[in-house]
């Protein structure tokens, strides 16, 4: 007789090894759940809609006063009491279509935001603020229809700007498709571009009236019909006096505002959040391509220690920041590091910075006790999963990627469109793991605000346990699967004779005995308390490995503390 004992899971999901050699205590897939303070694996709570918002408005926001949306016009019937409307207006009229990024200075809303021609401009409490002008030349051109399998390719004066796009089955689909082709190809000169419903919005990325006149033409085969076909060009370049080119990240950072505008860091006056230009007092910017290369766009800000980490997709520079610009300075330089998702860029505990990079989630943390800056791969045992979460998505995605704080456990959770990936990390019971949550939809926003999680989908926020004292759960299926076990003798051919668990609530039990076909479980009981002391559940079957897998039953909560597998040993 011989019994394997899975005592706790601290260790988490790891797909680092294939499932019959990774250790026990871990678990190859892990997901609706966390691992909690003891080491048990939870379902998670419920995803509850508490708030449904008229069509027409954007973004998710909180200020002192409570949770805030966006948009242009007047406020919109219908706000459900709790939300609040701010309506953000440009002398053009071009109305607001994405909130890229916002913070509290003074305890009001300082946002950067996108209209729909592909500007960018900032506002402070609701007012535009006119020391930033986006004054790089934009055409836009509609998609109308085409028949399967034609294309289209989109040049500017010339040159080609996109590949060849074929005709997705929709107007919107293609029009996402060729904006996204234009985001992905380097051009010279290079341009960028957004997407509205059907329209499609070309950027110069240099700002100024060179770019003004240049034809755009397009190169399609089969019957592909775009508005305008012909005649359009790109046009409205201006480098207005004593302003700058607005850019999509902000941050707060001492007295002052900080954004990021291609390669330059700029920051506002002292207390002066709206007053940007260098006549200003404490007010200017550093271009930061001439401090390090690989600087030349940069994506996010975060407060480092007594530093501010400065984020490039490629490099990371650290820098000493003063109210006196004159006494800024570089402290070092991390390079071939950094991230193109600056909203996953989030503060961790007292001296980490999580951010993603292409390779997975890393961390910024101290090296030893002088303090300077090194990388740590935190996200090691998910990586294979969250760069294959990635890798698809376009440049506009991966922008909308977010990191955060979940507050009722202080868990950290990375969310990719309708996938989330949770860290719980609680060094006293020594838990460091990670698992992942499915909503059921896909999250265009996220948030903390008032010890909740709020999250955006469509016009519907969710909030995370819902607004209640004690978390809600629902009937959500958490799924956690063991490794294949061996018993230390993974040539020994073994004969299972039962299972035992502790556990509260209904679980489904599977069991596996060929690693060479992890997804397949006979299912062999279902149980509803810890079985210890009750009789183990009976349980048959010959392997060199044995394979668990349990599924939550009905509505929550559920909570698996450990597994014990009862065996014979025989040759």
């Amino acid at each position: 007789m011989g019994t394997i004992w899975v005592r706790e899971f601290t260790g988490g999901l790891d797909t680092r090894r294939l499932p019959e050699t990774s250790p026990g205590g871990v678990l190859v897939e892990a997901s609706n759940g966390h691992i909690n303070r003891g080491g048990e694996f939870e379902q998670r709570a419920a995803f509850v809609p508490e708030f449904s918002l008229p069509a027409g408005t954007v973004g998710l926001a909180y200020d002192r006063g409570g949770l805030v949306v966006f948009g242009s016009g007047e406020t919109p019937a219908g706000l459900p009491e709790g939300v609040r409307y701010q309506r953000l207006q440009i002398p053009s009229g071009s109305p607001v279509v994405r909130i890229h990024s916002f913070d509290l200075y003074a305890g009001k809303l300082y946002v950067s935001a996108e209209v729909a021609d592909g500007g960018m401009i900032h506002f402070y409490d609701g007012d535009f603020i006119r020391d930033w002008f986006d004054g790089r030349a934009r055409a836009s051109f509609d998609v109308v229809e085409a028949n399967g399998g034609a294309t289209i390719q989109v040049l500017v004066n010339g040159v080609a700007i996109s590949q060849a796009v074929a005709w997705a089955g929709t107007a919107t689909a293609t029009a996402s498709a060729i904006a996204a082709s234009i985001n992905a190809l380097e051009s010279d000169p290079e341009y960028t571009a957004t997407v509205e419903g059907t329209k499609v919005n070309i950027r110069a990325s240099e700002g100024g009236p060179g770019p003004n006149g240049r034809p755009v033409t397009f190169t399609t085969s089969g019957d592909f019909t775009v508005s305008p076909d012909s005649g359009l060009s790109i046009e409205g370049g201006v480098s207005p006096a004593n302003t700058y080119q607005p850019g999509p990240f902000v941050k707060t950072i001492g007295s002052k505002m900080y954004s990021v505008s291609g390669p330059n860091t700029h920051f506002s006056g002292v207390q002066q959040p709206t007053k940007w230009t260098t006549d200003v007092a404490g007010a200017g910017f550093v271009d930061m391509s001439s401090e390090s290369s690989g600087s030349e766009e940069l994506t996010a800000l975060a407060k480092y220690q007594s530093f501010v980490a400065i984020f490039a997709e490629r490099v990371i520079q650290i820098w000493y920041v003063d109210p006196d610009p004159q006494l800024n300075k570089q402290a070092q330089v991390l390079n071939n590091t950094g991230t193109a998702s600056p909203r996953s860029v989030t503060q961790f505990g007292d001296n980490d910075l999580f951010y993603l990079d292409e390779s997975g989630l890393r961390s910024l943390r101290a090296r030893d006790a002088s303090n300077s800056a090194a990388t740590t791969d935190i996200g090691i045992p998910v990586d294979d999963l969250v760069t294959d979460a990635i890798r698809e998505l376009t440049e506009a995605e991966r922008r909308r990627i977010v990191g955060l704080i979940e507050p009722r456990d202080g868990r950290f959770w990375l969310i990719i469109k309708d996938r989330i990936f949770v860290f719980s990390f609680f060094p006293g019971s020594e838990v460091s793991a990670w698992s992942t949550y499915s909503p059921g939809f896909t999250i265009d926003e996220a948030m903390t605000f008032n010890r909740r999680t709020y999250l955006r989908s469509g016009d519907t926020i969710y909030v995370y346990g819902g607004l209640g004292v004690e978390a809600v759960h629902d009937d959500t299926v958490a799924v956690a699967r063991l490794p294949y076990l061996d018993a230390d003798t993974p040539v020994v051919m073994k004969a299972l004779t039962g299972v035992d668990v502790a556990a509260t609530g209904a679980w489904g039990i599977g069991i596996s005995f060929r690693p060479q076909t992890p997804a397949i479980f006979d299912r062999i009981a279902i149980v509803r308390e810890t079985s210890f002391g009750s009789g183990r559940i009976w349980a048959q079957g010959r392997s060199t490995h044995f394979g668990l897998e349990l599924r939550s039953e009905g509505v929550g909560p559920h909570r698996l503390g450990s597994v014990v597998l009862h065996y014979d040993s025989s040759e």
